[in-house]
């Protein structure tokens, strides 16, 4: 897939000097990131009938160092300041891992604002603490369905990931959040759940949870995917989220099955 020419630009929220990319045309789609900046070829797919925008999330990449967000529901307050600055308007919001987290809550505070929620991997909902990932060997074992497959991660990946984990255990992100699990139900733009069926990040009762009290929900899960579905199966990540932000309610089916995507 040849490679969309990307427009970098900053935006200043909350106290943070927030980086974005931006490219296309269309109605928007905003997408948080938080481990992919400049690799996900799903910004690219999007970016061919859509207008995107991909914030950095403040605490990653070379944004503005997080010291000061107390809870994510502060991070997801910057997130819609950015946002507001940059796109007018509804706008379909996508986010992955953490950063998924950050958009749920983003979604809540700015219900006004996102048309339609994609929430790759979210783990706001687990039942425990996760251990945090120490060694490289550990990072590809969490993240990949076949960590023996991965020689080496995308250059500059392993940096963000490694912010992203230290940012979320401060921030609170590395256990259960009660809090957004008892408001699922106010969430009500549409919206797609994706896990892969292999992720050793989210327990799997998360996704009947989400799908059960997200009132316009479909939940998708990737076979052969991690938690990192972009390693894993870009191919099925594009494909569903693609699909979904074109069709949205008439998504593949209804929210009362769980979708298996090849």
């Amino acid at each position: 897939m040849p490679q969309i020419d990307f427009k970098e630009g900053h935006v200043e929220a909350d106290g943070f000097r927030v980086r974005y990319l931006e490219a296309g045309q269309g109605d928007s789609v905003v997408i948080l990131d938080s481990t992919a900046w400049g690799w996900s070829p799903l910004n690219d797919a999007l970016a061919k009938t859509y207008r995107v925008v991909v914030f950095e999330v403040p605490g990653m990449g070379s944004s503005s160092p997080n010291t000061t967000s107390g809870s994510v529901n502060d991070l997801a307050g910057t997130m819609v300041q950015a946002a507001a600055s940059v796109v007018s308007g509804k706008f379909t919001l996508i986010g992955t891992s953490f950063a998924a987290n950050v958009a749920l809550r983003q979604t809540l505070l700015a219900p006004e604002s996102v048309e339609a929620l994609v929430l790759i991997s979210p783990t706001a909902i687990r039942p425990a603490a996760s251990a945090l990932t120490q060694t490289l060997d550990e990072m590809k074992a969490r993240l990949s369905a076949h960590p023996e497959n991965i020689p080496s991660l995308p250059f500059g990946l392993i940096d963000n990931l490694t912010q992203e984990q230290a940012l979320a255990a401060r921030l609170g992100g590395t256990v259960n959040d009660s809090e957004v699990e008892s408001r699922l139900g106010d969430v009500q733009c549409a919206t797609l759940s994706l896990f892969g069926l292999a992720d050793k990040t989210v327990e799997s009762q998360a996704t009947a949870i989400y799908r059960e009290k997200i009132p316009n929900s479909n939940v998708s899960i990737v076979y052969d995917a991690g938690h990192l579905i972009a390693l894993d199966r870009p191919e099925a990540l594009i494909d569903a989220v693609t699909d979904y932000v074109e069709r949205r309610e008439t998504f593949i089916v209804g929210r009362q099955r769980q979708i298996i995507n090849p």
